[in-house]
């Protein structure tokens, strides 16, 4: 329908019409295209980022159980311990990549080369963030968390539930001061 109450005669209505490229109607569905897009993007950008801490979450889950003492609590050496198996958690794949590079002959070098690059990335940030800031771990040491992350069944859209605590090697390596202190 065109402007006014009435339809248009069937002459006058052209289905192919060429809008000019800088008309405000143009415009407007450019914008509109470009907000879809973003918007897009940014649920894209934040679900990636959810993922890659569901699968480090679901790493510490499973080792968890050979970190905790008899009566189900975890000690700052045993979380040391378990971050120190979160940082290492590549070193079979790295492994496996060198061996494919070794038996490869000009082309087979090259071919994982991207997955290394962000396994050496991901570790670099991850040992980095450790030694500095702290890295963002489940808050084990709070007895209700604990439960709820041993029963995370691994789904992404239950990681929000799960608190997260700034760990750093400086905090957890620090018992004896921490203990004589309390």
């Amino acid at each position: 329908m065109a402007k006014g109450k009435h339809a248009q005669n069937k002459g006058q209505i052209r289905q192919e019409k060429v809008l000019h490229p800088t008309s405000r109607k143009v415009l407007k569905i450019a914008r509109k295209a470009t907000h879809r897009s973003n918007v897009d993007a940014k649920g894209k950008v934040g679900m990636q980022r959810l993922s890659a801490l569901a699968e480090k979450f679901a790493w510490l889950r499973d080792n968890l159980p050979g970190v905790l003492d008899d009566e189900g609590q975890i000690s700052k050496e045993s979380m040391l311990e378990l971050v120190g198996g979160l940082m290492s958690r590549f070193d079979e794949e790295l492994e496996q990549i060198n061996i494919k590079k070794s038996i490869g002959g000009k082309h087979r070098k090259n071919q994982h080369n991207s997955r290394e690059d962000a396994i050496n990335h991901t570790m670099q940030l991850e040992k980095s963030d450790f030694e500095g800031c702290g890295m963002e771990l489940p808050d084990l040491f709070d007895p209700a968390n604990l439960e709820y992350f041993t029963a995370w069944n691994g789904e992404v859209r239950f990681v929000q539930n799960i608190k997260l605590r700034r760990m750093r090697r400086a905090e957890l390596e620090d018992t004896d001061e921490m203990e004589t202190a309390g």
